[in-house]
């Protein structure tokens, strides 16, 4: 992973009346905030699981930008977390269901055969009347 210009300057997480302070006087850089540490953090991360949070905080981002209000983005959020330790509780419970799907989807996949074609260029140099 290379190394970027700033990532000697790692920005730390405020204490909770700060984040508080900041919220109030001005929410684009609680916003921007959110951003630097979300950035932050996923740097951080291995390239084997990075391109699944950055699908994750893609989907936080789109949550959020559709909330019309604090209230309706903290329902949101909140209903894709529950549905996410759902699924966790389900498969740590019910494991057999998660490897009957993962056969399922293996039967399901279509096979096809690829069939070549004789290039003809011979359409190359004619024009057409």
């Amino acid at each position: 992973m290379a190394k970027k210009p700033d990532d000697d300057h790692k920005v730390e997480l405020p204490d909770f009346d700060t984040l508080i302070d900041i919220n109030q006087k001005d929410p684009e850089a609680l916003t921007r905030l959110r951003q630097r540490l979300s950035d932050d953090f996923l740097d951080s991360c291995p390239d084997s699981s990075r391109r699944r949070l950055e699908g994750l905080l893609f989907r936080i981002n789109m949550e959020l930008r559709r909330a019309r209000n604090p209230a309706t983005a903290y329902l949101r959020l909140s209903d894709m977390m529950y549905s996410s330790f759902s699924e966790l509780h389900h498969s740590l419970h019910q494991p057999e269901d998660l490897l009957n799907k993962e056969n399922q989807r293996g039967q399901n996949q279509r096979s096809a055969d690829i069939l070549s074609f004789p290039q003809d260029h011979s359409w190359k140099g004619n024009k057409p009347h």
